[in-house]
């Protein structure tokens, strides 16, 4: 469970497993007043600008201690938390993850693009999903193989 930091109002300690610490919206209680946190573990519904504040207080809101590295996972696309974050955030760099889909391809070099507008680099791409193995020994690719394309550019 989230538990309050004694650094003051509103602040929490982050949930810690072997050493790393995580906080999701989904870890807070619909108790908890977080608007859109969702009831008796639904989904939680928010529009873009609302998102992005509680992105932000979750991320401002906890107490983390001494960090080496901070890793936030955003939903895909260019929308109000993305902005937010930019805007309201000191951060070092991006790093886009995307399937080799055409259509995920396209949406993580709106990313890239949107991301290096706002002053913020690109360290690295990684492909995920690309392909599994079967017992039988077939190797499948079931978005494509378009992330080499895609790197080419």
């Amino acid at each position: 469970a989230v538990r309050q930091s004694p650094l003051g109002k509103g602040m929490v300690y982050p949930i810690e497993h072997k050493g790393v610490k995580l906080l999701s919206l989904g870890f807070v209680s619909s108790k908890s007043g977080v608007p859109g946190s969702g009831q008796d573990g639904g989904a939680a519904v928010l529009r873009g600008p609302m998102a992005g504040k509680v992105v932000t207080q979750l991320l401002k809101g906890t107490d983390w201690g001494q960090l080496d590295v901070l890793i936030l996972d955003l939903p895909p696309g260019t929308g109000d938390v993305q902005l937010t974050l930019c805007q309201d955030i000191d951060l070092s760099g991006a790093v886009g993850v995307t399937t080799p889909s055409k259509l995920a391809i396209a949406d993580a070099r709106k990313g890239i693009q949107m991301f290096s507008e706002l002053g913020v680099p690109t360290l690295a791409m990684v492909e995920n999903m690309a392909y599994f193995e079967c017992e039988g020994g077939g190797i499948h690719f079931p978005f494509g193989k378009g992330f080499e394309e895609f790197m080419d550019e």
